[in-house]
């Protein structure tokens, strides 16, 4: 593994847990449960307002912009997680 692979890596995790920090905050849903593969609205609950506050909160965090059409493109954390990963790799 390159150190490259192993820095993306470790931003991903990065990302995830700040990601699951963030869920935690504006929901009380434990950091724990916060995984890559969950479901923002099936899985974890979140209803709408509560999805804007943790988009505007993981935006203010990773200096992101998330749109409302990405928004509504965001279906579970992973897809949060790429979206940081890809704006912060361009950035």
């Amino acid at each position: 593994m390159s150190t490259r692979d192993r820095e993306t890596r470790v931003s991903e995790k990065a990302i995830v847990e700040s990601v699951a920090e963030i869920v935690e905050e504006v929901t009380g849903i434990p950091a724990g449960q916060v995984t890559p593969e969950k479901h923002l609205i099936e899985d974890l609950d979140i209803d709408s307002l509560a999805l804007i506050e943790v988009a505007v909160a993981v935006g203010e965090k990773f200096k992101v912009e998330l749109s409302d059409d990405e928004l509504k493109e965001l279906h579970t954390v992973g897809d949060v997680v790429e979206r940081v990963r890809k704006a912060t790799i361009t950035a």
